[in-house]
């Protein structure tokens, strides 16, 4: 297993009286696993530093050693690299309470990180991320974008992972790089294959294949694993929407989310990732004692589909999916915090008043289910409740089961 070793030292203390202490450190841990590394940190000029001369994108995992208090904001900066972090923390110069500062630092940005104290305790935290590296790996080397911008009424949206950020401005250059024979050959079979197209023309459906084709080029050449697009912000340009791309994405397994949102995006990337399964992302449009309604303009293709316009805008192409009846779960994730219930899709419902694709679900105390979870936009995602909460507890979320 091989391992980076960081010490930090504050700007107020003489590293040259720490010195023996961590040689004494990287030599006993380095009985037990392949170390790199080994600097000692005292400002972030320092961490630039020591990212040119090791790349942490290869270690297993790091682990930081705050020899003094006063070293968490250089240290901080290691979550970048997206590994499991154990923090060893000693009893002197306020060693430890950097450790936990920097833990719940680490922990919110959902990269794994453990507090010690004693040489025993560190190696067994290593050999357990070495355990579960396959999994962790899978979710920590995630590469995620988003195209244009958070949309304004997304007032709880807060995300602190790495991620790609894209602007219109370089969308629409991809776009306008695009035909309208192109647009129309990318969708041609999927508008064949629904049951009823209403309000879209063939001008519509065209535009909507060309944002397909537009989204498909930046995710080859940004090398993205999923994405989330500023979708309502190209309606004022294009008069078009993204609702029937997204929902190809989806089907084809690229997780790809709307409104800007990152959380959701996040969830979607999880549940393909872990599961294979595409997320439906919706509103809670309506609710009772046992059931809620999800309704969005965009769903993934994996049943029967009416072709629709956006409902807001009464423009674009959106899809009224009728997703299927059975057993599933219900997610929402905001930051380190996610909630989760066991669902049963039980039908469908077709209001003129609400966005295309709308689903009732059977949940137990909707009431409660409401009143605790973290806003809105919520996903369904047809695997078992259970499991997909104890797969979030092993990545770092705080879950709470309904």
């Amino acid at each position: 297993m091989k391992v980076g070793v960081v010490f930090g030292v504050s700007e107020l203390a003489n590293p040259k009286a720490f010195e023996k202490k961590a040689s004494e450190f990287i030599t006993n841990l380095a009985q037990e696993f392949d170390v790199v590394g080994g600097f000692f940190i005292s400002t972030k000029r320092d961490f630039r530093e020591a990212r040119e001369e090791v790349n942490f994108n290869d270690v297993d995992a790091i682990v930081l050693y705050p020899l003094t208090g006063g070293t968490e904001g250089p240290l901080k900066e290691f979550f970048v690299y997206r590994r499991p972090i154990v923090i060893y923390g000693d009893p002197f110069n306020n060693s430890l309470a950097a450790g936990i500062e920097l833990r719940e630092y680490f922990r919110d940005r959902l990269v794994p990180s453990t507090l010690v104290k004693d040489f025993n305790e560190l190696k067994a935290a290593l050999l357990g991320y070495d355990d579960m590296r396959e999994v962790l790996d899978r979710f920590l080397r995630m590469r995620i974008g988003i195209i244009g911008r958070v949309s304004p009424w997304l007032i709880n949206e807060k995300f602190e992972l790495p991620y790609t950020s894209i602007s219109l401005k370089k969308f629409y250059e991809y776009y306008e790089a695009t035909t309208d024979a192109e647009g129309w050959k990318a969708v041609e079979e999927i508008v064949g294959k629904a049951i009823e197209i209403k309000e879209p023309g063939r001008e519509d459906l065209v535009k909507a294949g060309r944002i397909y084709l537009a989204i498909k080029r930046i995710l080859e050449d940004y090398r993205l694993d999923g994405f989330t697009i500023g979708c309502f912000d190209l309606i004022g340009k294009l008069k078009a929407t993204p609702c029937l791309a997204l929902a190809m994405f989806n089907a084809e397994g690229i997780p790809a989310a709307c409104e800007g949102e990152l959380n959701a995006l996040l969830g979607m990337m999880i549940a393909r990732r872990f599961f294979d399964k595409p997320a439906f992302m919706g509103n809670i449009a309506d609710y009772g004692e046992s059931y809620i309604i999800l309704a969005h303009c965009t769903a993934p293709l994996i049943g029967k589909y009416i072709v629709r316009s956006h409902f807001e805008s009464g423009m674009g192409v959106g899809v009224d999916v009728q997703l299927p009846k059975g057993r599933a779960s219900l997610m929402k994730i905001r930051g380190r915090k996610a909630v989760v219930a066991g669902v049963e899709v039980v039908g469908q419902e077709h209001s003129d008043f609400r966005c295309r694709t709308q689903v009732k679900l059977r949940v137990e105390d909707a009431g409660d289910f409401l009143d605790g979870t973290l806003g809105n936009h919520h996903l369904l995602v047809y695997v078992d409740s259970e499991e997909l909460a104890d797969l979030l507890s092993e990545l770092g979320f705080e879950v709470m089961l309904y």
